[in-house]
Order: structure tokens, then C-alpha cells, then sequence
């Protein structure tokens, strides 16, 4: 953008422009005239706009995703974290075929954007429209395109589950957890043992199942999570971030459920001759840990089926239930938050926000409450505290 203004004789020019992701000027004054400096402007403009084409991108939008994902991100994030990427890969490359980064323009964008959010949840939108945005952006700052058209578009898409659709309320937690811990027998109930442990503890599934005896103390009554478990690609691999790597405290009927568990396993193991080599606390009959998929299968059969709870959830919905009941029950954001492993309890504060609301609304009671003791209007007369403190006595 060229911006001619006066001098005391003659006239000048500057120019403001971007190039290899850093912001540039050019200025030149001595002009006679407003028109010379204009021209100058114009000429320097041109040359700039056909060295800047030179060095636009000529891949196609998923090549660069692809090239961007595998400098700038694979290195540092868990397998799982990985195959996030790759699914948004898929839905560029679905929607935008062998199209050209350089193609694309703000309207195309907001295309895809109405596409997608026509057929997905506003989540899920929001998930991948941040990870091809900060792609873009890197494009951007390097010169490989002319504008980042991510910037200002308009995010839509379907609804997702209410938040009273994600955890179980107290009744049917309750219902959850008897039933749970009363029907382990034998090794075929597995999955029971670990939705107790879920529910009593708020772990993560990748947790669960990463789990293993050498973290489990029963006499200090703590589990240690310092590690996870990927289903897929068959390996450990750390926790989601170092505030996940945490010990925490359990109640006495967790350590039962786990010492009951464990002579399952025992028994099983010897009896059948196979062995444990990672130590897993949930191994199945089928000598692995349980899948995601069966774990919520279970999960829909207990709702379905069985009818012992009145709401389906899934296995993630047990890390909810958990958090939602501590803190209905007053305990503090911080220690949830640490509990959970969250990053901060911002983390916290806005996965929970209703639940943080609703205690909010009941805090502001009280302190209304309690500020009517010091208003003089609010107080007894002589005559009613004589009659309450008769009744009192009574």
C-alpha cells in the first residue's frame, strides 16, 4: 500500500508491503511533483507483486498440509494426536481434490467451512478449521500465498450433545457403580472393573488401559498414571501433557475392586499358562486390552439392555461423571483440574462451565443471604425475636 505525501519542496513516497513473511518498506522522496512520487510508487508496486508471484506456492492443498504436518508438527505429537491430522488431510483433500494452495481464495474457504459444518458438529468444525488454519497461516508467513483465507471466516455447524448428555447424573452413577463392582467374577468382566476405576477416578481410557500392577499401591491406596496406552499402534507412549503424569489418591472400594481384579487375572493367567509381558491391570481373555469400541459397546448395553442406566454415554462420559460429581460436591477447581490432569484449570473452568454456573447461582444465594443480616429492615422486631427464641426453646 503506497502513501505519497509533502515535503517542504518536493514530494515523497513509501511503501509498505510483506515478503517471506516479514513486513518491508521502501520509501524515496525528491519528487517535483505528486504525480512523479505516484508513478514511482506504482512502477515499485508492479515489480514487487511480480517477484512475490514468482514465489507462490504451486503444490496442492493437501500436498502442502501433508509437507506442513510432517516439518512442523508430526515430530512432537502421540500417534493418536497424529491420526487427528490425517483425518483432517482427508476431508481437504475430499473437498478441494488437486486444487493448488494458491487457488483458493476467502469464498472457497467459507464453502468448505458450510460443507463440512453441514454434515458435522460445530466440534468438530472448530477442530479441523484449527488445524488447516494454522497451516495456512504458516503459508502465509512465507510467501507461498498471497492472503490467508482462513482469516475471518464464519464457523457453523450441528449440534452437539448437551453438556447433561455427557456424564450421568447421581442416581445413575450410583446404579453404575453397584452394578459394576458386584459383577466381577471372572475374567469375562473385564470391562466392568474398568468402568468402576473410570468412574472413581476420572482417568482417561488410553490411561486405563495403560495402566499397570507396578502403579497401582494399594498399601499407600495410589495410582500413578504415568503413562498411556495405544490401542492402535499396539505401544505405550506418554501421558497427554506433564500435568497428566500424576499420582492420585483412591477409596477403599476402588482397592477392592482392584485386588478382586487381580486375583481374576491371576488365576486366569495361570491356569491357561499365558502370560502378562507389559503388565497390564485390565487384560482380557483374550490375552490384550479392550478396545475403545467394546468398552462403549458394554457402555450401550448396560443403557439399552440391561436398563441400569437411563442414559447413554460413552466411556469418555465416565471421566465426566466423575469430575461433575466432585465438583457438585464443592470440591475445589484446583484440585479437580490436578486430579484430572487437565493442562490449568482453565482447561476446567471451561469444559465445566454449566456445572461452575449452577454453584455460582447457589454462592450468590448465600451471600445474599448473608448480607441481609446487616440490614436494619431485614431484622426481627423485639416482639418476633422474643417469639423465636421462645419457639427455639420449645
Amino acid at each position: 500500500m503506497a502513501s505519497i505525501y509533502k515535503l517542504d519542496k518536493s514530494w515523497a513516497a513509501r511503501l509498505s508491503y510483506q515478503e517471506n513473511g516479514r513486513r518491508k518498506r521502501l520509501n524515496k522522496a525528491g519528487f517535483a511533483t505528486k504525480s512523479a512520487a505516484r508513478a514511482w510508487a506504482t512502477a515499485q508496486e508492479a515489480e514487487i507483486q511480480k517477484r512475490g508471484s514468482s514465489n507462490l506456492s504451486k503444490e496442492t492443498v493437501t500436498d502442502y498440509f501433508h509437507n506442513w504436518f510432517d516439518t512442523y508438527k508430526k515430530p512432537r505429537l502421540a500417534p493418536a494426536t497424529q491420526r487427528r491430522y490425517e483425518a483432517t488431510k482427508t476431508v481437504i483433500g475430499d473437498f478441494f481434490d488437486e486444487r493448488s494452495i494458491n487457488s483458493i481464495d476467502y469464498d472457497d474457504y467459507q464453502k468448505f467451512i458450510n460443507d463440512y459444518g453441514s454434515k458435522h458438529t460445530i466440534a468438530s468444525v472448530r477442530k479441523v478449521h484449527s488445524q488447516f488454519r494454522a497451516a495456512i497461516k504458516k503459508a502465509y508467513q512465507m510467501g507461498k500465498i498471497k492472503f490467508d483465507f482462513t482469516e475471518g471466516a464464519e464457523l457453523s455447524g450441528l449440534s452437539g450433545k448437551k453438556q447433561a448428555e455427557k456424564y450421568l447424573d447421581m442416581d445413575d452413577m450410583s446404579k453404575l457403580l453397584a452394578y459394576t463392582t458386584e459383577n466381577i467374577h471372572d475374567i469375562t468382566n473385564v470391562v466392568n472393573a474398568m468402568i468402576a476405576t473410570a468412574l472413581l477416578t476420572g482417568m482417561r481410557y488410553e490411561e486405563v488401559i495403560g495402566l499397570t500392577w507396578d502403579c497401582v499401591d494399594f498399601d499407600a491406596h495410589t495410582l500413578q498414571i504415568n503413562k498411556v496406552w495405544y490401542y492402535v499402534d499396539n505401544q505405550f507412549g506418554p501421558t497427554k501433557n506433564d500435568p497428566s503424569n500424576r499420582t492420585i489418591k483412591i477409596d477403599d472400594q476402588l482397592i477392592d475392586v482392584l485386588k478382586t481384579w487381580s486375583k481374576i487375572l491371576d488365576e486366569f493367567l495361570l491356569k491357561h499358562g499365558y502370560k502378562n509381558p507389559h503388565n497390564f491391570v485390565f487384560y482380557s481373555r483374550f490375552c490384550q486390552v479392550v478396545s475403545n469400541t467394546d468398552a462403549n459397546t458394554m457402555l450401550k448395553k448396560l443403557y439399552a439392555h440391561d436398563h441400569i442406566i437411563s442414559k447413554k454415554i460413552t466411556f469418555h462420559g465416565l471421566r465426566h461423571t466423575h469430575a461433575s460429581f466432585l465438583i457438585s460436591n464443592g470440591i475445589s477447581i484446583q484440585y479437580v483440574s490436578k486430579r484430572l490432569g487437565h493442562k490449568n484449570t482453565v482447561v476446567t473452568q471451561t469444559t465445566y462451565a454449566h456445572l461452575f454456573k449452577t454453584a455460582q447461582t447457589s454462592e450468590e444465594n448465600r451471600t445474599m443471604d448473608i448480607l441481609k443480616k446487616l440490614d436494619p429492615d431485614e431484622q426481627p422486631s423485639p416482639m418476633q425475636a422474643d417469639i423465636i427464641s421462645i419457639k427455639k426453646k420449645n
